[in-house]
């Protein structure tokens, strides 16, 4: 059928999904990708992603040098297609390279009476189509084909063992065990903001001695009254800290400790992603990338409709210069590293965030719900996926 060719043609570009997206969408059986020395390791993990799909690859070396090697590159792969039906996806690579690529093929093929011209394809993941420029110039929404998985290997991840599964299957139990106490510290974080960076400071000292100085027992500054008890007993009822309604506190385990270290931030952005029904996400995603083996924990990823959104969760105050700044710088490079031009990177905090840092974040394409804004999380992550 046209534009279905069960064989493609790529460039390898920075851009991987732009690649992977036609595809997948056409039911692609086997994709040929032309690299040039730098974009090797781009390459090798686009790879990694359509043979985990069950699709067949073959990596070939393509010269951009000069004018003289990008025809000899077109050429020697003219004459081995020998008139194969190919769709060739023109989305990466130099102009020079697409055009000369094109030309040559179409040159090639309009010799063998009967064979078809090749269809050429470009994904606009601006507009969430693809443009079909063959015979017939049209296009066609892109579908929803991308999940997390496909989007870390094409970006050069793994996740690492363990992470994800029953992992995520014991965080979400957990999770949903406390729901109402951490839908209620959300959705009152206007009024817990101060109270929030108590329990939090009590709750680092706790874990700060690690597994082999475990201090469960912490004081707190004042005897709480009000909504901030109201918090303590919900806490005592979900059994996550013993108060006797004066200044000792203790957290229960090191898990109760990690809640309200910040944890919670993470619970309640899990509770209203999974309650948005996107097409897939985690929290706690821990990934490695594979060639420098550096190691990252994502608090949460959401892939819908092919684009991505990475949660960086924080609950306790941003004490020393510039820390709300490496917040927003970190959140910022994991969501373009690890889903290039399609992700979008979200920093939730419990204590506000000021007006110099908000400018800095809308820099760095970041956007910010802090403190009372919590609470909007669920409008926009339906306007986010709507989108």
């Amino acid at each position: 059928m046209s534009g279905r060719h069960a064989f493609q043609l790529c460039i390898a570009t920075g851009q991987n999904l732009a690649n992977l997206i036609p595809a997948l969408q056409c039911a692609a059986e086997e994709v040929w990708i032309l690299e040039t020395p730098a974009m090797r390791a781009s390459a090798s993990h686009l790879a990694d992603a359509l043979r985990a799909r069950g699709i067949r690859v073959q990596r070939r070396g393509f010269d951009d040098d000069d004018i003289g090697g990008t025809r000899a590159s077109c050429e020697a792969i003219a004459t081995e297609l020998d008139g194969r039906p190919v769709t060739i996806n023109i989305t990466g690579g130099t102009k020079l390279m697409t055009l000369a690529l094109t030309e040559t093929l179409a040159g090639y093929l309009a010799t063998d009476v009967g064979t078809a011209r090749p269809e050429l394809v470009y994904t606009d993941t601006l507009h969430g189509r693809l443009d079909w420029l063959g015979a017939t110039v049209r296009s066609e929404r892109l579908q929803d084909v991308l999940r997390i998985n496909d989007v870390l290997l094409a970006q050069g991840y793994r996740r690492q063992a363990g992470s994800g599964g029953s992992e995520a299957a014991y965080w979400q139990q957990r999770a949903t065990g406390r729901a109402t106490l951490t839908r209620r510290l959300g959705d009152s974080a206007r009024e817990l903001g101060g109270f929030f960076g108590l329990l939090a400071k009590l709750a680092s000292d706790a874990l700060q001695g690690g597994e082999d100085a475990w201090r469960p027992h912490q004081k707190l500054q004042y005897c709480p009254g009000g909504k901030y008890a109201q918090v303590l007993r919900a806490a005592v009822e979900k059994g996550l800290v013993v108060w006797d309604a004066d200044v000792a506190l203790s957290f229960v385990d090191r898990d109760s400790a990690e809640y309200f270290s910040g944890g919670w931030v993470e619970e309640y952005a899990g509770l209203k992603v999974s309650g948005a029904r996107p097409t897939e996400w985690a929290p706690r995603l821990e990934i490695e990338h594979v060639e420098s083996r550096t190691s990252n924990e994502l608090d949460a990823m959401v892939v819908h409709r092919n684009r991505v959104l990475v949660i960086e969760c924080k609950a306790a105050r941003a004490a020393g210069v510039g820390r709300v700044a490496d917040w927003i710088y970190k959140v910022s490079q994991l969501a373009r590293s690890v889903g290039g031009g399609m992700a979008r990177p979200l920093l939730l905090s419990a204590r506000e965030v000021d007006a110099a840092h908000r400018q800095r974040a809308a820099e760095y394409g970041v956007d910010v719900l802090a403190c009372e804004e919590l609470c909007q999380l669920p409008g926009y992550l339906r306007s986010w996926m709507a989108g």
